[in-house]
């Protein structure tokens, strides 16, 4: 026995629903009596209904559905059984028979205007409903080890913690291995590249190496850690960037922005004055900006501006790129050794401050000591 081909399956399929140009009823029998054709004539039926329905959900200007009445109503002159019909008036659609010629009409259709307004919707998603999501992602572990560069401008309070640097401005290079908690290597570079500060940590192994390049002098703080070391300094700036997009999302005043770039569509938001319901003592913002990737709602930019025990600061982050990869060589952690630098040793705590401050005092205790 031979089976009807797709056009005469579309044409029986339509033939419930026209009056006109109407499938030969011998291809109607042959469907009613095949088991095969007549399956398929059930699924191009739930096929256009399910198409149909989908064109009923998106209100098209009247001048746009005139437009596409009569590109279908030329369509269905060059053969299809197809043509558009409304119940009630409006821009409305039905499973009125999608013939072959039709139905490449309805495609180009969902191309050219549904798409777009798909786009616009959700380009229009809330500021509040963003930033959720993007502080979902960043409390979300990343599996593997996670390789990222970016830029760090600092001033006020942390660029007074940080070493000499004149505008304070860093590159900084950054790996974090999230299989192995608490293990990571933060670098962070000048502008000519040349190496400012680097710590690195692996809490399995028990050790942390600390770097500082200070007035052309470099320092190398090698200490043994508690494999229960406490928050990682990733950890610690996730978390600020976490409570920052946290308070953006708390204020009442976002201002949303969608921006094509080169690398595709983002969210930018600002908010010109951010405060609690009460002004925190401890740490506080006053203006804050945000750029999220649209993709997956990771941050790429973050500038805040605030007050730190009531001094004042700010900090601007914009990633410069990022991998994940499921293993890096073993000198991905290690903190290369400069030229004549001074080694310092001993034992560590939580906090590599501390630490250090602690070991260099011993260290010039010992020296005074030696020359006495």
């Amino acid at each position: 026995m031979n089976h009807l081909t797709s056009t005469q399956i579309q044409a029986v399929a339509d033939a419930a629903d026209v009056t006109d140009n109407v499938a030969p009823q011998a291809d109607r029998d042959h469907a009613a009596s095949c088991a095969a054709c007549a399956a398929r004539v059930a699924e191009r039926k739930q096929q256009g209904a399910a198409f149909a329905g989908l064109m009923n959900g998106v209100d098209l200007p009247a001048a746009t559905a005139r437009r596409v009445d009569g590109a279908l109503a030329g369509a269905r002159s060059a053969g299809g059984a197809t043509r558009l019909r409304r119940a009630v008036p409006g821009p409305r659609w039905h499973r009125a028979a999608w013939g072959t010629a039709g139905m490449i009409a309805a495609t180009l259709l969902a191309i050219v205007f549904v798409a777009p307004l798909i786009k616009q919707d959700r380009g229009t998603v809330s500021a509040a409903e963003i930033l959720a999501r993007s502080a979902n992602r960043l409390a979300a572990l990343a599996t593997g080890v996670e390789l990222l560069e970016y830029e760090l401008v600092l001033d006020g309070v942390p660029k007074d913690m940080m070493p000499d640097h004149a505008n304070g401005t860093y590159q900084v290079r950054q790996a974090i291995d999230h299989t192995v908690p608490g293990r990571f290597r933060f670098s962070t570079y000048g502008p000519g590249g040349q190496p400012v500060s680097s710590i690195a940590q692996d809490p399995a192994s028990g050790r942390r190496v600390m770097l500082v390049n200070l007035e052309g002098q470099a320092y190398r703080f090698n200490v043994s850690v508690p494999s229960t070391v406490g928050a990682s300094l990733p950890e610690m700036e996730r978390l600020h960037m976490e409570a920052s997009i946290a308070m953006m999302q708390a204020s009442g005043n976002q201002l949303l922005e969608v921006v094509e770039s080169p690398d595709g569509r983002r969210y930018r938001i600002e908010v010109p004055a951010v405060s609690a319901t009460a002004t925190n003592p401890v740490w506080d913002l006053t203006e804050a900006r945000v750029l999220i990737d649209a993709k997956d709602y990771r941050v790429t930019e973050l500038a805040v501006k605030g007050t730190f025990l009531k001094q004042a600061y700010s900090v601007s982050y914009r990633l410069i790129n990022r991998v994940v990869a499921a293993s890096v060589p073993p000198d991905t952690f290690e903190v290369p050794r400069l030229p004549g630098e001074i080694v310092i040793s001993g034992g560590g705590s939580a906090l590599p401050a501390r630490d250090a401050m602690i070991l260099a005092l011993r260290e010039l205790a010992r020296l005074k000591q030696a020359h006495e």
